[in-house]
């Protein structure tokens, strides 16, 4: 009969991983420290259990700040719960040779000061999800690194379920607590930095810092306007609320990431696209020096031998109704035709009126045709991503 670990959890109320090895089945609600008696073969018999979306202490703490009625400007200190987001925490002596062997990015090149943007493929190159990694270094001082994935949280469960098909025997062990949350600083001012510890002047993009409460800080712009996300446990974002701005919209921060540039996989975009359609190659989220992941030969065949017939591009439109993933765009005079599809958008502030904003990829070819969505006027707009788009037609 196989012995039964039970690790000790006040909570066990988000979601949760149940791990079955040869010798002892473990049942962790919150993440657990690297210990001797943890099984040889972490994940070859895992299973993902679905449990609450969120703890009761951090449930409380929303409903205590609302979200407003009138979002925050633009321009504007706030700060949202980033709710649509799932930490994956990835630990173990060889994770880091096999994220290598998973993701678009260069893993093992990450030292911890920064944090990288990538992608899981399937084998045609496909894309499962977008991830944004971040590498952390060992808390006793060691020299491993362990590494936390922050994906679509409706995808999380497909995504530990896909990774645990290849972790095999390593020695590498995925895990999802609830107590890990997140949230988005928009503009943040001076007195939250101070309290918090993190440095007002990021070094580069994706600048990151692991503060003593454990709290993970990415600096996550690409434009000019700041945006911070802190990441980490309950009890550490609860004692930054007394230094937190007025809260606004996770629509607020969405709109942020899609001036950015950003791109996210959801259930209707899964296996979609490939990285360069999405401008993955851009944001640095792909290594064409690394050896082989799901999907590498056509993501490098496409770079070294071909040329992508599509890109992403930044738009808008006065739809009322919002705008879904896989939206498709056609050229006013040939409603037959696919000039490019949605893959995000929001409702945001565009002058003096509200505006879906949308990114979607297009055909190159399409660029300056006077297009629609479903029968409603849209436009690209100008900017960097449509030049780089128009570069490459």
């Amino acid at each position: 009969m196989p012995s039964i670990g039970y690790h000790r959890s006040d909570r066990f109320n988000k979601r949760s991983l149940l791990i079955l090895a040869s010798d002892k089945l473990i049942i962790t609600a919150k993440p657990w420290r690297w210990a001797e008696n943890r099984p040889r073969c972490y994940s070859s018999n895992s299973r993902f259990i679905e449990t609450n979306d969120m703890n009761n202490e951090w449930i409380q703490f929303l409903q205590a700040h609302p979200e407003p009625v009138d979002p925050a400007s633009p321009s504007s200190a706030a700060w949202a719960p980033l709710d649509t987001r799932t930490s994956l925490l990835v630990n173990g002596e060889e994770a880091g040779d096999f994220l290598q062997a998973m993701l678009t990015q260069e893993i093992l090149s990450l030292d911890g000061s920064h944090a990288a943007r990538g992608a899981l493929c399937n084998a045609k190159g496909r894309i499962l999800t977008t991830v944004l990694i971040h590498p952390l270094r060992s808390q006793d001082g060691g020299q491993g690194m362990t590494y936390r994935l922050t994906v679509p949280a409706e995808l999380a469960a497909d995504l530990f379920k896909t990774l645990k098909l290849y972790v095999l025997r390593r020695r590498v062990l995925i895990e999802i607590s609830d107590d890990w949350q997140s949230i988005g600083v928009l503009n943040p001012d001076p007195a939250l930095l101070v309290a918090s510890g993190v440095a007002s002047a990021p070094a580069g993009p994706l600048a990151q810092c692991t503060l003593p409460s454990g709290v993970v800080a990415t600096w996550e712009q690409t434009g000019d306007a700041p945006r911070l996300s802190l990441q980490g446990p309950t009890h550490a974002l609860l004692a930054l609320a007394p230094h937190l701005p007025q809260r606004t919209t996770q629509n607020a921060w969405n709109c942020a990431e899609i001036h950015d540039g950003i791109p996210t996989i959801n259930r209707e975009t899964v296996l979609h696209f490939v990285p360069q359609w999405i401008n993955l190659d851009l944001l640095q989220a792909v290594s064409f020096k690394k050896g082989c992941y799901p999907g590498q030969e056509v993501v490098a065949r496409l770079h070294y031998l071909g040329k992508s017939n599509r890109r992403m591009v930044k738009g808008y439109t006065r739809m009322a109704e919002p705008v879904l993933p896989k939206s498709v765009i056609h050229p006013a005079n040939e409603p037959e035709t696919e000039a490019g599809e949605i893959v995000r958008s929001v409702i945001c502030r565009v002058g003096n009126e509200n505006m879906q904003v949308f990114l979607a990829v297009m055909r190159l070819n399409h660029l300056h045709d006077e297009l629609l969505i479903e029968g409603q006027p849209c436009t690209l707009q100008p900017g960097p991503f449509l030049e780089t788009a128009e570069q490459r037609h």
